[in-house]
C-alpha cells in the first residue's frame, strides 16, 4: 500500500490569487472607448446637412456662395422638412431672401423668395420652350441655362451657334390642360414652382437688354433650343 503523502501547513492553505487590479481598469478602460466609439458613430450617422447662415442678411439680400454654410445637425423631420438641406447650397447663390436671417441661424425655405431677384440693369425675357428643346421641360426657376439657335434647320448650309452663355431662369409656364387641371382661358398656367404639372410652355430668363436683342431676333429667326447646364458646370 502506498504511502501517504504528508501535507505541509503551506501546501494545504493555499493563498488565494490576487485580482490584478491594473488589467481590471485596462479591461474598463478599453469597453469605455469603445462605448464612446459607437455613440460617436451612431451620433455621426444621425445628423443630416441644412444651410446655416454665415452672416446676419437683411430681407431682400441677393445670396452669394460666401454667404452659407453647410453644418450637419441633428434635428427632427419636422425641422428638417423646412430647412433647405444642404444639397441645396448652389442653387441657392443669386436667389433673394424673403425675410432677414442672423448668423448660424438655419434657413428655411419659407426664407428664400421663389424666384430669382433681377439685378439692376438687367430685364426678364420670354421665350417658348417645349419639352424637346428645354431639358425635358425639367426647368426650374434659379436654374441656369444656355440658349442655342439653329438657323436653316434641314438644309445643307443649316448651323448651330450659342447666342446666350448662361442665363438664369425667372419662371417657366406650363400647360395646366395638360395636367388634368382647369386651365385660364389661354390654357396655360401664368408661372409656377418645381412641383407644377403640364407640359413645359415658356421660360422666362433674366438677361442683359443686349442679350435680350439676340435672343428676340433668334427667336424669329431660328430654331431654338435651352440647354440646362448643372450646377457645377455653371460658368462664373
Amino acid at each position: 500500500m502506498a504511502a501517504a503523502t504528508a501535507l505541509s501547513p503551506a501546501r494545504a492553505l493555499r493563498q488565494p490569487r490576487r485580482l490584478d487590479v491594473r488589467a481590471l481598469v485596462g479591461v474598463l478602460l478599453m469597453l469605455a472607448a469603445t462605448g464612446g466609439a459607437i455613440v460617436a458613430w451612431t451620433a455621426a450617422e444621425d445628423t443630416r446637412p441644412i444651410i446655416v447662415a454665415a452672416r446676419d442678411l437683411p430681407s431682400g439680400a441677393i445670396l452669394s456662395a460666401s454667404d452659407l454654410v453647410v453644418h450637419r445637425v441633428r434635428v427632427d423631420d419636422s425641422i428638417y422638412s423646412a430647412a433647405v438641406p444642404g444639397s441645396d447650397l448652389n442653387s441657392l447663390v443669386g436667389r433673394q431672401l424673403a425675410e432677414p436671417v442672423h448668423a448660424d441661424q438655419i434657413l428655411a425655405r419659407a426664407q428664400v423668395a421663389g424666384k430669382p431677384a433681377v439685378p439692376p440693369g438687367q430685364e426678364v425675357l420670354t421665350v417658348p420652350v417645349r419639352a424637346d428643346n428645354a431639358a425635358g421641360g425639367r426647368l426650374q426657376p434659379g436654374d441656369v441655362v444656355q440658349v442655342l439657335a439653329t438657323v436653316d434647320a434641314g438644309k445643307p448650309d443649316s448651323h448651330t451657334d450659342v447666342i446666350l452663355p448662361n442665363a438664369t431662369v425667372y419662371d417657366v409656364g406650363r400647360d395646366a390642360q395638360s395636367a388634368g387641371g382647369v386651365g385660364s382661358a389661354s390654357g396655360t398656367s401664368s408661372g409656377t414652382g418645381a412641383g407644377a404639372g403640364g407640359a413645359v410652355t415658356w421660360a422666362s430668363l433674366i438677361v442683359t437688354p443686349d442679350q435680350a436683342l439676340k435672343v428676340a431676333n433668334a427667336r424669329w429667326n431660328a430654331d431654338l433650343d435651352v440647354a440646362l447646364v448643372p450646377a457645377q458646370e455653371q460658368p462664373q
